[in-house]
């Protein structure tokens, strides 16, 4: 038998099993809670386990087979009676099932239009008629003031400080998930604007002065930024965050991210009165430890994953002590310290998850199994989806920058001359990236980089931030280019004045190398991740994927290897990456496509359908007249009918 106990916040399930022991069945965020209340009762035979577990599953086999051999003992006992009344009880167990199943479907209606403003007790008549009376509308006007309730109870009131929720975790497993879809937060696309201006401040620099030191400068600072940027979106995958106190932190966090970019471009200087390392390092650490206290309260409170926050504090407090010590060392031994603190704090995490997959895996039992297997009974995961969307929003808003920053302004007139061409161009090569990454590698997946295996999602998770920061490095040079006037029809009188000074004859071999070799890099990160995913194999495919990577893998090296050409000008340069990438482009495409598809039209062919009306002395005339007519479907009118359709 099962029961509901009841005054808790969530409700309990009670098993009594044939030998008279109870079992407590509970959710994993209240299993030590019910435990200690049952640990000193030493008469009682009560065992508290999870919802979903092994052992739920088993207890529920034996009270399965108990209650089996009772129905077999009454149908022996009592005959006809006995199978007249299960044939009652099953009929009404339908009945019942079939209202609850309409209830539900007009309460998800509700719930789903009712977010765009509809409701699901609309219902459509005639104006003339008035609405009759049936079970479908007494229903949905019973959810609807179902909800009209549980709103009311509800209220909109925000929490200042609440306990925190775990969206999803693992346990034993099993994925432990929320059943409503984790959708992208507004406060995180305000987030990704205030990278806008992080890549654009960052970017804009290295254009100035396009040198080793500053492609240098540039990876640790952006390699930090993305640092935290990952840290904000776990954080908020992870947990709810709809209370002020949390709000306020990442609120804290973004202030801080603030002050590391207006102190992110002098941190390479030698005079120590103009360096601003300092400041950044300081900046950098104010967010990570106000991650690793945001943990440590998560720990405190709940318990089930105290073992994963504990080893995600560790994944920052050991970083945090090299990165104070780099602050104390001059360059270039401050290298020395940033890197490891730099690999430490992008990939801690993957000692804890490994912890984790030793734990709860197959291996032999140890004693070290054991305690790591108690530690990580518990582990937050992230929501695929909510991941996969971020990590969307974000190459967008990388792409999108590469179009601001070939923006410039004209000193009137209607000039159209190399400037706007040049331009057009690079807008160009950001649509065919944009158009391979989304439409191209990212369509026809039949199986995720992240859901394949934890190598695949690992590249995929890597292969991003060579891919991201190849393409700003690209896109910094790319602004020089479009402002070089080495090439004709490029008159610097025609740019408004604060566009001038960027109007250069020659420019570096730095520029060529940082156009060039990120795009390169960009393209040949872009690969990886297509070849991290499992798409579709159609067996009429034209390419296989391989072949057409391997086509992409060509295109990357006639990149890296073209800015040695030193008689290239800017336009040059533009045009044939834009030519290879189009290329690669159009391989694509064909390639994914199907032999038994063409490219123009239907696949079978186009089927329209016409729709007349006409008399029937017409129509006599028609079908007796001696012309090739078309095959036609005949519907008669009724009296009073307007329409056959």
């Amino acid at each position: 038998m099962s029961l509901a106990v009841r005054g808790r916040r969530r409700p309990l399930q009670e098993l009594l099993l044939p030998n008279g022991k109870r079992i407590i069945v509970t959710l994993p965020e209240d299993l030590e809670d019910i435990r200690r209340q049952y640990l000193n009762d030493e008469h009682a035979q009560v065992e508290v386990i999870v919802h979903g577990s092994l052992e739920h599953s088993e207890y529920l086999r034996q009270s399965r087979d108990h209650h089996e051999e009772r129905r077999q003992l009454l149908r022996e006992q009592h005959g006809p009676a006995f199978e007249e009344w299960e044939l009652v009880h099953s009929q009404l167990a339908s009945v019942n099932t079939e209202l609850e199943r309409l209830e539900n479907h007009a309460s998800g209606l509700y719930g789903n239009f009712g977010k765009f403003g509809y409701d699901a007790a609309v219902r459509t008549y005639s104006d003339e008629d008035p609405p009759i009376p049936s079970s479908h509308t007494s229903i949905s006007g019973r959810v609807r003031g179902q909800h009209g309730q549980e709103a009311e109870r509800r209220g909109e009131t925000t929490k200042l400080f609440k306990r925190p929720v775990i969206r999803q975790w693992f346990h034993q497993g099993l994925l432990w998930r929320a059943s409503e879809q984790t959708e992208v937060m507004a406060i995180e696309l305000f987030l990704d604007l205030v990278y806008v201006g992080i890549i654009h401040s960052n970017g804009e620099h290295m254009a100035e002065e396009a040198t080793a030191r500053e492609l240098l400068r540039f990876v640790i600072t952006f390699v930090m930024t993305w640092k935290i940027w990952t840290d904000i979106t776990l954080t908020l995958s992870w947990f709810e965050t709809d209370d002020v106190v949390t709000r306020l932190e990442i609120l804290f966090c973004m202030s801080c991210l603030i002050g590391f970019t207006t102190n992110m471009t002098h941190i390479l200087v030698e005079d120590p009165a103009h360096n601003t390392y300092v400041q950044l390092v300081s900046f950098y650490l104010a967010t990570r430890i106000s991650t690793a206290v945001f943990y440590a309260i998560a720990a405190c409170l709940l318990p089930m994953v105290k073992g994963a926050m504990l080893f995600q504090i560790m994944g920052i407090v050991a970083p945090t002590a090299l990165w104070i010590a780099s602050i104390h060392v001059n360059m270039p031994g401050r290298l020395g310290f940033i890197i490891p603190a730099l690999a430490l704090d992008m990939y801690s995490q993957v000692f804890s998850i490994r912890l984790f997959r030793y734990g709860q895996g197959q291996a032999p039992e140890s004693r070290w199994k054991q305690r790591l297997g108690r530690m990580f009974e518990f582990y937050p995961a992230i929501s695929i989806e909510h991941r996969v969307e971020r990590m969307n929003a974000f190459v967008s808003l990388v792409l999108g920058y590469s179009v601001v920053a070939i923006l410039f302004q004209s000193d009137g007139g209607y000039n159209i001359n190399a400037f706007l061409g040049k331009a057009i161009l690079a807008l160009m090569q950001a649509f065919t990236f944009n158009w391979i990454y989304f439409d191209v590698d990212g369509s026809g997946v039949s199986l995720h980089a992240i859901r394949r295996s934890a190598v695949t999602a690992g590249l995929w998770d890597i292969a991003h931030l060579p891919f991201i920061m190849g393409y700003i490095v690209a896109t910094a040079a790319l602004s020089r280019l479009v402002l070089a006037t080495d090439v004709p029809n490029t008159n610097p009188g025609q740019l408004a004045v604060s566009y001038r000074d960027s109007a250069e004859d020659q420019f570096g071999s730095g520029v060529r190398f940082f156009y060039c070799h990120g795009l390169a890099i960009a393209l040949l990160s872009m690969a990886a991740i297509s070849f991290s995913h499992e798409h579709k194999k159609p067996p009429t495919l034209r390419l296989h994927k391989n072949t057409r990577l391997a086509n992409r893998i060509v295109a990357c090296f006639i990149m890296f290897f073209l800015p040695m050409a030193h008689s290239l000008r800017s336009l040059d340069l533009i045009s044939i990456t834009l030519g290879l990438s189009i290329w690669v482009l159009i391989v694509e495409l064909w390639g994914k496509s199907c032999t038994d598809d063409p490219f123009i039209g239907e696949k079978d062919g186009c089927c329209i359908t016409y729709h007349a009306n006409c008399k029937k002395d017409d129509l006599k005339r028609v079908n007796n007249s001696n012309r090739k007519q078309m095959n036609s479907e005949v519907l008669e009118l009724g009296r009073g009918d307007k329409s056959a359709v």
